[in-house]
């Protein structure tokens, strides 16, 4: 069984969204997509939504992106 691979995910002020990159491709994200977002050595399953800005949804907690990062991600 093949490990999980790490996506590059990033903001995209034309799309005004965040978008995941997949094979020299970007595709949007939607509110209520679930995914690991990774956090130092590892993935903590999240979910990505939108109020006055995009955030993830995590089980204890919440937080907002940051337009300027970069995240990894990968999908559950």
């Amino acid at each position: 069984m093949s490990k999980p691979k790490w996506h590059k995910v990033t903001y995209d002020s034309e799309y005004d969204g965040w978008v995941v990159h997949i094979d020299g491709k970007k595709y949007g994200l939607h509110c209520g997509e679930c995914m690991e977002l990774r956090i130092g050595d590892r993935g903590i399953a999240c979910r990505l939504e939108l109020n006055r800005d995009w955030y993830v949804v995590m089980r204890e907690a919440a937080f907002n992106l940051r337009k300027n990062e970069t995240y990894q991600i990968q999908f559950v």
